[in-house]
C-alpha cells in the first residue's frame, strides 16, 4: 500500500477521477432540482433563477436511520482522528526541541562562537523541522508514544482520499458540491503527496495546522448530526480560521525557502544547509503554495456569500 499510495499517479488518477465525477453527478442533481422546482411552480425554467436555493432531491437512502448513523460516526471519527494527529505532532515537536537544545546543539557545537547567540528554544524548533538526519521526518526520538512526521504526515495523507467520503454524503443529500470543495479536496491529495514523497519540511505546516482547524470543523458537523444548534459566530470563526490557516501557513512556507540550519560534517566540523535541500522538496513547495492561492480566494468568496452579503442585505 505504501509503494503504490507513493507513485505519482495515484494522486493524479484519484484526483482527476474525484473532480470530474464530482461535477458530472453535479449536473444530474442540479436537472433533478429544476425539475422539482418546474413542478412546484408551474414554470419551465432551464436554469437556477438568481437568488433563489434550490430544494434538495436526496436519495431515499440518506433518510434512513442507517445513513444517518454513518455520517455521525464519520465525522466524529474524523474529529477524534485530527485531534490525534494535532496532539501527537505537536508533542513530537515539544520533545524534539528540548533534545535539540540540550543535547544535539552541545553535542555538536563545542564551540558556541560559530553562532551569534547561544541556541534557543527557536532554534532547536527550526532544526526539528530542517535537520535532515534527526529532524522531524528521522527517528531521532524512539521512546513510546511519539510518531515522527514521516509516520503522523503519512496516515494524514491517506486520510485525505477518506475525506471525499464528505462530498458523497453532500450528492447523496440531493446537494451539488461546490468547486470549493472538489478543489479541497482535489488539492489536497496533491499537496501531501508531494509533500511526504519527497520529504519536505513545510509539509509539517498542512499537517499540524490542517488538523487543528479540522478537529474544530467535524465536532462542528458531529453536533449537527446531533441536531445541537450551533452558534452562527462559531461557523464564522471557523471560516476565518480557515483563511488564516492558509495565508499565514502559505506565507511560512515560503520562508522555508530562505532558512539554513548547521548540520554536523564528519566527526568534528558543520556547516550550514539549506532547509530546502532538493528540486524535488522545491516543488512540493510551489504545489503547496500554489495551491493555497486559489483556495484562499475561493474561502474568502464564501465568507462574503454566506457572511457578508445577508447582512448587507
Amino acid at each position: 500500500m505504501y509503494y503504490w499510495s507513493m507513485k505519482s499517479s495515484t494522486p493524479i488518477t484519484i484526483a482527476l477521477i474525484y473532480f470530474t465525477s464530482v461535477h458530472f453527478l453535479n449536473k444530474i442533481i442540479t436537472k433533478k432540482q429544476i425539475a422539482r422546482y418546474n413542478k412546484e411552480n408551474k414554470t419551465t425554467v432551464t436554469e437556477p433563477p438568481a437568488g433563489v436555493r434550490m430544494k434538495a432531491v436526496p436519495l431515499s437512502i440518506s433518510t434512513t436511520f442507517g445513513f444517518k448513523l454513518f455520517v455521525l460516526l464519520h465525522n466524529a471519527f474524523l474529529c477524534i482522528y485530527s485531534v490525534w494527529t494535532f496532539i501527537s505532532m505537536t508533542s513530537y515537536f515539544a520533545k524534539s526541541i528540548n533534545m535539540f537544545t540540550l543535547q544535539y546543539f552541545p553535542s555538536f557545537i563545542s564551540d558556541f562562537s560559530l553562532l551569534v547567540d547561544k541556541p534557543s528554544k527557536f532554534d532547536g524548533f527550526i532544526h526539528s523541522v530542517c535537520n535532515e538526519k534527526i529532524g522531524a521526518f528521522s527517528r531521532f526520538i524512539t521512546e513510546p508514544g511519539y510518531h515522527n512526521l514521516e509516520i503522523l504526515g503519512y496516515w494524514f495523507y491517506i486520510s485525505k482520499f477518506y475525506e471525499v467520503i464528505d462530498t458523497i454524503i453532500i450528492l447523496m443529500k440531493g446537494r451539488p458540491s461546490s468547486l470549493l470543495q472538489s478543489y479541497h479536496h482535489a488539492g489536497a491529495m496533491m499537496c501531501m503527496w508531494s509533500g511526504i514523497r519527497f520529504r519536505a519540511p513545510p509539509i509539517w505546516i498542512f499537517v499540524v495546522f490542517n488538523s487543528f482547524i479540522h478537529s474544530l470543523m467535524y465536532f462542528y458537523f458531529t453536533l449537527s448530526c446531533l441536531k445541537i444548534k450551533v452558534p452562527v459566530l462559531f461557523k464564522k470563526t471557523l471560516t476565518s480560521l480557515q483563511i488564516t490557516q492558509f495565508v499565514v501557513g502559505g506565507s511560512m512556507a515560503l520562508l522555508n525557502a530562505g532558512v539554513k540550519v548547521l548540520e554536523s560534517v564528519g566527526d568534528e566540523s558543520v556547516k550550514f544547509v539549506s532547509c530546502i535541500r532538493t528540486p524535488d522538496q522545491a516543488l512540493s513547495l510551489i504545489i503547496n503554495v500554489g495551491y493555497l492561492a486559489p483556495l484562499t480566494a475561493l474561502f474568502a468568496a464564501f465568507y462574503i456569500e454566506s457572511y457578508l452579503k445577508k447582512r448587507l442585505l
